[in-house]
């Protein structure tokens, strides 16, 4: 029972606070996000790829897995079910050994039918917040980078 006390505490703490309210609230909105990407045929990786490759053009499942935080294996298994959907395709550059993936015209297409669905979602859902807040939120990130 005494450390429950010391660990009730530690609970108290601004960081440790701030951790837990940074999770709960990314659980809640992956959640919802997920739930609505799904009403339209999509899960959350698939449209997280496709926005990487919208956006940021080819890129390799390396650089895919840092940017979704995932391992190399998952994104392979993604990438193979994006391939046999048609929505990417494998490009390789003249001096690259390996293949990056790039959306297909469908693929584009696909992105931007549900891009502005979801971007209305993420409106409704998020309360914009102060330049100071995601400064706060961006020391978090490069912190936590230190630690990979």
């Amino acid at each position: 029972m005494r450390h429950k006390l010391e660990f009730e505490k530690i609970l108290e703490r601004p960081e440790i606070k701030t951790w837990r309210s940074i999770l709960q609230t990314q659980k809640v909105i992956f959640s919802v996000l997920e739930s609505n990407l799904q009403t339209i045929g999509f899960t959350l990786p698939r449209f997280q790829i496709m926005f990487h490759l919208y956006f940021e053009g080819a890129m390799s499942p390396s650089a895919l897995a840092d940017r979704l935080t995932v391992s190399r294996g998952n994104i392979t298994a993604f990438l193979r079910r994006l391939l046999n959907d048609n929505v990417v395709q494998k490009t390789a550059g003249r001096s690259e050994s390996r293949p990056k993936y790039i959306l297909t015209l469908r693929g584009m297409h696909d992105f931007e039918k549900i891009f502005p669905q979801h971007v209305e979602k993420v409106s409704q859902l998020v309360t914009p917040m102060s330049e100071e807040a995601l400064k706060q939120l961006d020391a978090v990130k490069k912190n936590a980078k230190r630690f990979r």
